[in-house]
């Protein structure tokens, strides 16, 4: 699932939420293999990767992730993508 991430490149980890909003509420962490700040290309792709990931464990029965973070090489938080569809959660 996480070629999805490939085409960006971006690395991925399945992180738990710092703030439980539902027992199945959980982020997907980016790691952003470059130094300085998310290209806007990517950026501008993010929101559909991370509704293709949802889908992607939506058609599995997984809870899907409630969110993509990404980091940068030292672990700061660059960006923080939120569903943008009207049933994501």
């Amino acid at each position: 699932m996480l070629h999805i991430l490939d085409g960006i490149k971006v690395e991925g980890d399945a992180v738990p939420a710092r703030e439980r909003q539902s027992a199945e509420a959980w982020t997907l962490e980016g790691h952003w293999q470059q130094r300085g700040p998310v290209s806007a290309d990517t950026e501008a792709a993010l929101p559909d990767v991370l509704l293709r990931i949802r889908e992607h464990y939506a058609l599995h029965g997984r809870p899907a992730p409630a969110r993509l973070r990404i980091v940068d090489p030292d672990g700061s938080q660059l960006l923080l993508i939120e569903p943008t569809d009207p049933g994501a959660d």
